[in-house]
């Protein structure tokens, strides 16, 4: 993913016949993450577990920063706003992404209404961590790490395999009370404070191409400008419009290395008006002008 990257994912996580991804990142020289890993602040309707197997990640879940360490586990919730960094060159994790939908039932027995149809419906979701002084840490995590090995290096007959590896997981969560209702893991205000930021971030990221106001922003949450600043900036640090400058710039950094375009269609299709001003913004931003950037990255 796109370390500019910071609405709703639109990524396919394995294919339509198998939605299942394993993936394993690792900082330092070399990789892409020569100092750090870092993902932004994104979403997706689909699970995601992480295994932390070298450095110390700060991470960010539903506006609450958490730590993670060698060894533990996370599981983020279809929906759950999440931001992950791995301090430091030595960060290592993997990560396996599916569908909840993939473990549903047409045949609706007693356990699939009342375990699998919650779980895939959000009704019930998975606790966020997993870690070793946990008490049913050693029972779960022989599965947890053959779901990755499974999903990593795809033997024949993986995909099954770990779909009955999943079941087996959830099963294993319900009988020692470990899922959650979902109504319990935010409150009501920290909910709507998520939602409306989902809403301004995913409105910027589908219409930077062209012109937006404060006051359209404001509308969108049903707020003033003034306030709307203020909000945005308690959660991102930024104000909403450099926040829509960055995303524009974002875009023009896929432009610029995915395609011939010249830089003056660039950057109106990115949703500014003035070339000067593009440019000026993109090397505050990146350190560099348009064409050295597309020099650079081709």
């Amino acid at each position: 993913m796109h370390p500019d990257f910071s609405l709703k994912e639109n990524v396919t996580h394995g294919t339509e016949q198998n939605p299942i991804l394993g993936l394993h990142f690792e900082a330092g020289p070399g990789t892409d993450f020569p100092d750090h890993f870092f993902v932004t602040r994104h979403w997706h309707p689909t699970v995601e577990i992480l295994y932390i197997t070298g450095g110390t990640y700060p991470i960010e879940i539903n506006l609450e920063e958490y730590q993670l360490c060698e060894g533990d586990f996370c599981f983020l919730n279809g929906g759950d706003l999440h931001q992950i960094t791995g301090s430091g060159p030595d960060a290592k994790h993997e990560v396996l992404i599916f569908d909840s939908r993939i473990l549903d039932f047409t045949y609706h027995d007693e356990w699939e209404e009342s375990v699998l149809a919650p779980f895939v419906d959000r009704r019930q979701i998975l606790p966020h961590f997993l870690r070793s002084s946990d008490e049913h840490y050693e029972k779960l995590k022989p599965v947890l790490l053959q779901l990755m090995k499974l999903s990593l290096e795809q033997p024949p007959g993986w995909y099954v395999s770990c779909k009955l590896l999943l079941l087996h997981l959830i099963n294993t969560m319900y009988i020692h009370d470990m899922l959650l209702p979902a109504g319990e893991s935010l409150s009501a205000g920290d909910q709507l404070k998520i939602e409306r930021y989902k809403s301004l971030v995913s409105y910027m990221e589908l219409h930077y191409s062209q012109s937006i106001s404060l006051k359209d922003l404001a509308d969108i949450i049903s707020c003033n400008p003034q306030y709307l600043c203020r909000f945005f900036r308690e959660i991102t640090g930024t104000s909403p419009m450099q926040y829509l400058i960055s995303c524009r710039i974002g875009h023009a950094c896929t432009l610029l290395t995915e395609t011939t375009s010249s830089i003056l269609s660039i950057c109106l299709d990115c949703g500014f008006e003035n070339v000067s001003y593009f440019i000026r913004k993109f090397k505050q931003l990146k350190g560099c002008t348009p064409k050295e950037y597309r020099n650079r990255h081709m």
